[in-house]
């Protein structure tokens, strides 16, 4: 494994937090995104030096892994490290650590870039990359497909695609879908269950004024922990799908 590793320290604030002091997991990873921007800015390949060659990063998917969720007041640290990339797509991990140095909570991503004007992916340029000291190498790397929605077991939830809920990249913000997601379960699952793992895979952009559908259905797995599937759909068309395997909370 190779690339920069960067650190942060990070105070949880509380309204990082959901109804048991516990950070949501949305919040967990907008804070780490801030992170590897900083990272960016510091090796100086920020945003704007991307936008200058008319691209932006976008992410495709998301591998969680949770041993806990920090709580609120808690002093975490997060480092982040791109470890891989070939022509189009880029490899990153993160790690958050409690402040005894525990491992808290994994996450692998999967990083693209988009042409602005065209919408599409592009070619990773050599000198957008080279700070990092990452490794080329032509492998794929394949995180595991989310668990795809029950059409018989499903239920859904629709909502509508608010200002605050896109981005500077004019798209709908990936927390945001997250938060789509864990919003079809009712309060009583939610506070009384907590993250495991969690795969979540972008397939389309969401924009400004849309309808979305936020499908869910779930099952029990070997260990007898509780999986829900999720999509989200606009249209018919999918634009995101996720899974995520549920604990009894302590």
């Amino acid at each position: 494994m190779s690339g920069k590793i960067y650190e942060k320290e990070h105070q949880i604030k509380y309204y990082e937090c959901d109804t048991k002091q516990k950070m949501t997991i949305s919040m967990l990873i907008n804070i780490m995104l801030h992170v590897s921007g900083e990272q960016s800015y510091s090796l100086g390949v920020g945003d704007e030096v991307v936008a200058e060659k008319g691209l932006a990063w976008i992410i495709l998917q998301y591998e969680v892994e949770v041993e806990r969720m920090p709580a609120f007041y808690e002093s975490i640290k997060i480092t982040t490290q791109a470890n891989s990339y070939n022509k189009l797509f880029c490899y990153r991990a993160f790690k958050v650590y409690d402040s005894q140095g525990n491992l808290c909570v994994s996450v692998n991503s999967t990083f693209a870039l988009m042409n602005v004007q065209e919408r599409k992916m592009a070619r990773v340029p050599a000198e957008l990359i080279a700070p990092y000291e990452s490794e080329f190498s032509k492998k794929l790397i394949r995180m595991p497909k989310p668990v795809k929605v029950d059409e018989e077991k499903m239920t859904s939830k629709e909502y509508q695609v608010r200002y605050l809920d896109i981005d500077s990249n004019c798209h709908v913000n990936n927390s945001k879908y997250i938060e789509w997601a864990m919003d079809t379960l009712d309060l009583e699952f939610l506070t009384t269950h907590e993250i495991e793992t969690m795969t979540i895979k972008f397939e389309k952009e969401v924009h400004y004024g849309q309808l979305i559908q936020s499908e869910i259905s779930s099952t029990k797995n070997q260990e007898n922990g509780i999986v829900t599937a999720h999509r989200i759909l606009t249209e018919g068309v999918t634009n995101c799908e996720a899974s995520i395997v549920w604990k009894v909370t302590a």
